[in-house]
């Protein structure tokens, strides 16, 4: 199934206002806050839930070398003007999109062990991060698109920074109320 990447919210939607969760308003309810503020692998979640069929459908890799500024903003000064590797996927179970995903990397950052970041194809980028002891993530943030969720958080893997944000589709929430 070929999807518009366009469809899906991502970093670079200029109208998203991120903000740390207690202050967004009106907050998540316990559920959506339960897949928001999750400090642990989402990819490891979501294959718990969808085992068997948890995969990556991978909608647009390239270099991209304009950010919003308030992109600019979740970067250390020294690599926050660099090119940097745009990735966006979906994280599905079958055919079924649950989470919107789209990290970037800046060029620096995609030296040494993160060069493999570049040839991740459909495996999932979580997956390769939580496999790091060292792995540093910042302070989450939060935003809503209509009745999307997203979050988004700058990691350190490797003393690098990656950005990546995460939007939950109403399939995934639909779903995961089947289990409480």
């Amino acid at each position: 199934m070929l999807v518009d990447p366009r469809s899906y919210p991502s970093l670079n939607d200029k109208s998203l206002l991120w903000r740390p969760e207690s202050q967004v308003l009106p907050h998540p309810d316990m559920q959506v806050s339960s897949w928001l503020l999750d400090p642990d692998s989402l990819t490891s979640r979501l294959r718990d839930m969808c085992p068997g069929r948890f995969n990556v459908q991978v909608l647009q890799e390239q270099w991209q070398q304009q950010c919003h500024p308030s992109l600019l903003q979740c970067f250390p000064p020294h690599v926050a003007r660099a090119r940097m590797w745009s990735r966006k996927v979906l994280l599905r179970c079958g055919n079924t999109p649950w989470v919107a995903a789209h990290s970037l990397i800046p060029v620096s950052s995609m030296e040494g062990p993160l060069k493999r970041l570049r040839s991740l194809d459909d495996r999932p980028l979580g997956e390769f991060l939580f496999q790091d002891p060292f792995l540093e993530r910042q302070q989450l943030e939060v935003t809503r698109c209509g009745q999307i969720w997203g979050r988004r958080s700058l990691f350190y893997s490797h003393h690098r920074p990656l950005l990546v944000a995460e939007f939950f589709l109403p399939a995934l929430l639909e779903e995961d109320r089947r289990y409480l």
